[in-house]
């Protein structure tokens, strides 16, 4: 086999592809805990931030030896038609990386956001880029949000996936929070800059779908709601551009 800068490419068998394969698909995503990350530069920001894949494959070894090097895993050559079918994008860098689905825990926090359906892939990842901007701990999803660790939303979120931690958990789990439960709505009880909070507690904002807002059953146990006070012209934020001002906001505002 070839071997460039001292690590062996070694050459994707027709099983393995198989394999690599049915990470495709969210069912297998999930019973092997393991998926896909497509780019280079993607896989360039993971290793920055101390994410190490378990596997590359690459249909051009020359295009970046010494990140391969640095990964420290094996390296597998494919076919063109191979890259393609593992790819989301039409036009992909030829390299896809095969990562461990890391397991989270979110025990103790002073700032997390708690997101009730979101649905929309690029809006998910979008919150997450923003949260890990803002050096935010955690986020909490509703069960009917749209899967972390989709291709789609990895992507989205320049694989701070990967680092800011999630959970997932229904209304009952928020229920048993000893924490304020802030609701950005359109109609909130105050707005945003007025916001005010009590800083010997945790903070839990919650973010609602793109289309329904925030559930009945998560409004029942909202400490306060609060607004972004936008032009009479439109309806309302998208859900991320929310979140990102939210953000913003109240880590300019108080320390936590």
């Amino acid at each position: 086999m070839p071997e460039i800068n001292t690590y062996k490419i070694i050459e994707l068998s027709k099983n393995h592809f198989q394999e690599i394969k049915k990470l495709k698909q969210k069912k297998n995503r999930r019973n092997d805990q393991k998926t896909l990350v497509e780019g280079l530069n993607l896989l360039e920001q993971m290793l920055d931030n101390g994410i190490f894949p378990l596997e590359i494959i690459t249909g051009k070894p020359e295009l970046s030896g010494s990140v391969f090097k640095g990964t420290k895993c094996p390296v597998y050559l494919a076919k063109h038609h191979e890259i393609m079918q593992l790819a989301e994008t039409e036009t992909p860098q030829s390299v896809v990386a095969v990562f461990n689905i890391p397991d989270f825990k979110l025990l103790q926090y002073k700032f997390i956001l708690y997101l009730d359906g979101i649905q929309d892939p690029g809006n998910l990842g979008t919150i997450f880029r923003t949260a890990a901007a803002f050096k935010i701990e955690g986020v909490v999803l509703s069960p009917d949000c749209c899967e972390v660790f989709s291709p789609k939303v990895i992507r989205a979120s320049l694989g701070s996936v990967f680092w800011i931690p999630s959970i997932t958990e229904d209304d009952e789990w928020l229920a048993n929070q000893k924490a304020e439960v802030i609701g950005l709505t359109v109609s909130g009880a105050t707005t945003l800059n007025n916001l005010k909070l009590n800083r010997d507690k945790p903070l839990i904002v919650v973010i609602g779908s793109e289309g329904n807002g925030i559930s009945k059953e998560i409004s029942a146990l909202l400490t306060d709601t609060a607004s972004i006070p936008i032009s009479t012209k439109m309806e309302s934020l998208n859900a991320a551009v929310a979140a990102g001002i939210a953000l913003y906001e109240i880590t300019g505002r108080f320390s936590y």
